[in-house]
């Protein structure tokens, strides 16, 4: 089962950290730009390869069967992943369509609520559970960014810098997922 995290000491320490992300803001705004104009299955073929191209990996496949702009747009979640068979490469991807519905999702946002393993963190409930939270933590956020309040919230945990290895080892049980 996901477990929720205290976000306070995140958005606190967010003038500390905000440095540690802002190479990626000039990338990310032109994908947000972009995102919003895209309506069809090839404007979001191009911008799943954009997405990709600001991650540390590329697209080798993808399932866009079944989607549009307006459904994602209005919070359809697929049951497998769109891009990749990855949920991260998948939020990046609906986050740039719909930044206001859909929060990142990364590896390393992941290890701040001790799910350091890709099996543990590349799951459809794992990212609906984390997606429903951020959402209600959102709702009610002070925000100082121009970028939606789950942006800002997702940068809080991007920017952090993840627990030391030992302590992502050394994690609770109870934080971990369950595999059935």
């Amino acid at each position: 089962m996901f477990q929720t995290i205290d976000l306070t000491p995140f958005i606190s320490e967010w003038d500390a950290n905000k440095g540690n992300s802002e190479s990626y803001n000039v990338g990310y705004d032109a994908l947000l730009a972009f995102g919003s104009t895209v309506h069809d299955q090839t404007g979001m073929l191009i911008l799943a390869h954009a997405v990709y191209g600001w991650m540390p990996t590329i697209l080798k496949s993808y399932i866009l069967d079944g989607l549009t702009g307006e459904n994602i747009r209005d919070g359809f979640l697929p049951d497998k992943p769109a891009l990749n068979n990855s949920w991260v490469g998948t939020s990046k991807l609906f986050h740039f369509l719909a930044p206001a519905v859909w929060p990142i999702w990364d590896s390393r946002v992941a290890l701040h609520f001790g799910l350091p393993r890709s099996d543990q963190h590349n799951r459809r409930d794992v990212y609906q559970d984390y997606t429903n939270f951020m959402r209600s933590e959102a709702a009610v956020c002070k925000n100082p960014t121009g970028y939606s309040n789950l942006r800002f919230l997702e940068l809080c945990l991007f920017s952090a810098r993840p627990a030391s290895s030992e302590a992502r080892e050394a994690a609770p049980q109870s934080a971990l997922l369950s595999t059935t």
